[in-house]
């Protein structure tokens, strides 16, 4: 066909997917423009936008998407939700009152209930209770909030089961202070609670945080938390991923199944009185010597049926007290892969140490000594000095008001690899101005309580 005055050829340009043709007629042109216009208005008419999200509280029911700015007993369950569940202001209360927040569960960047501030805007004073969070990517989601309580919830089937990314509860954005009571944070697919950079001094308290994919608890570059009577566990890889994070406080609580593993520049993190039931406890290092654990102190409580109860991986200067060990494959392991390993025992006799050659154990007891006239009444400022049986300075004291020192740690033996030094008997020798020194040669195989009685000059 020949083509007549007025007319081209239309023009095919193809880009990727897409057939972009140059219309025959300019007026053509304005007409399907119009056209075009008339549907992209009708669609975003008849589609729902994010922003057109609504607040709601107080007497204004909730729906997906909405944010809640007046306190809210949610009525009914919500969702599928295509975007987030419900957004929380400052001081408002959530109560869920056990109906459920659930999203697609596409893996998409969505979350159930999000607490979302800014710095300097913080979200602050709201709590949510009751509710049941699944199909986000995660459950429920703390950024830049602090002071708010966080009770009685469940946040499970969070995440993306393909990729494993997502969290139950994700503390992020330097979120500090709050308070998680009595949550059940189980099934999800990747980390139970997650605790993020800065986010610091949050207290989690009575919180069942089990059979997560990877990490249970994740506490990543976070200081001065208080974690008590929670149970860890159960499946996973990890009942606790402690990792470059410092003056946390664990007490009473219990780890199932899962080793605990104190990793990087993880320091002065301290543990009493838990219960780690076939959990080892595990302290090794971040990408070299550099980062690695230090100064953390374990005391009382038990590990048990684990295939290491402790293990020490080029990490040093951490301290277990009076802990029960028992039934694992080995007590103690230490290993030098990227450095020494080189930590202490006290009041604990481990049963069988596995040391590698440049490894190193100290095992030790605790010292008191009480000091008196020959009336027996008690010297307060009288200097006590201790030396090992090689010779090396032990601790200098000074007694109080009721003659007595401070609690002191000796070391009665070293382990370097397969090999055991002695260190006892112990040489005290006691001083006062206006008596007689003391010295006592004694040896120390347990808990020592020496009394030394000062004779006048």
């Amino acid at each position: 066909m020949t083509a007549g005055k007025g007319l081209s050829r239309p023009r095919v340009v193809r880009g990727g997917q897409r057939t972009v043709v140059t219309p025959i007629r300019s007026r053509h042109a304005a007409v399907a423009g119009a056209v075009a216009s008339t549907l992209v208005a009708l669609a975003l008419w008849a589609w729902p936008s994010p922003a057109a999200a609504a607040t709601c509280g107080g007497s204004r029911p909730c729906k997906c998407g909405d944010t809640v700015t007046a306190s809210y007993d949610l009525t009914e369950n919500l969702g599928p939700c295509p975007g987030h569940g419900l957004l929380l202001k400052s001081n408002v209360r959530l109560d869920c009152r056990g109906f459920g927040i659930v999203g697609r569960g596409n893996g998409s960047e969505q979350f159930g209930i999000f607490l979302s501030g800014k710095s300097g805007a913080e979200i602050m004073g709201a709590a949510v209770k009751g509710c049941r969070v699944s199909g986000f990517l995660r459950g429920i989601r703390l950024r830049s909030a602090s002071n708010n309580l966080i009770v009685g919830n469940t946040a499970s089937g969070n995440g993306d089961e393909n990729a494993h990314v997502g969290y139950g509860i994700d503390v992020s954005g330097a979120s500090h202070d709050n308070v998680f009571e009595g949550n059940q944070v189980r099934g999800n697919a990747d980390e139970g609670v997650h605790v993020g950079r800065g986010s610091h001094k949050n207290r989690l308290v009575g919180n069942v945080i089990a059979d997560n994919y990877r990490e249970n608890l994740y506490v990543l570059d976070a200081d001065r938390g208080v974690f008590l009577r929670n149970t860890l566990g159960g499946g996973g890889v990890n009942s606790l991923y402690l990792k470059d994070s410092s003056f946390n406080h664990f007490e009473g609580n219990t780890f199932l199944g899962r080793t605990a593993r104190i990793i990087g520049d993880a320091h002065d993190n301290v543990f009493v009185g838990n219960t780690f039931s076939g959990a080892g406890l595990h302290f090794l290092p971040y990408k070299g010597l550099a980062r690695h654990p230090s100064n953390n102190r374990v005391t009382g409580g038990t590990i048990t049926e684990a295939e290491d109860c402790l293990r020490f991986t080029s990490s040093s200067g951490n301290l277990v007290v009076d802990t029960t060990l028992g039934q694992c494959g080995t007590a103690v392991r230490g290993e030098s892969r990227t450095g020494p390993s080189e930590n202490t025992l006290v009041g604990i006799d481990p049963a069988s140490v596995a040391l590698e050659e440049t490894s190193s154990l100290k095992v030790g007891a605790r010292v008191g000594v009480h000091v008196q006239d020959a009336a027996g009444a008690p010297v307060a400022g009288a200097q006590v000095q201790a030396k090992d049986a090689v010779g090396s300075p032990g601790f200098t004291a000074v007694t109080d008001e009721s003659g007595n020192i401070p609690g002191q740690i000796v070391i009665m033996s070293i382990q370097v690899g397969g090999r055991t030094t002695s260190r006892t008997p112990l040489e005290v020798t006691v001083t006062k101005s206006g008596y007689a020194a003391e010295v006592r040669t004694v040896p120390v195989t347990a808990p020592l309580r020496l009394t030394v009685s000062l004779k006048p000059r």
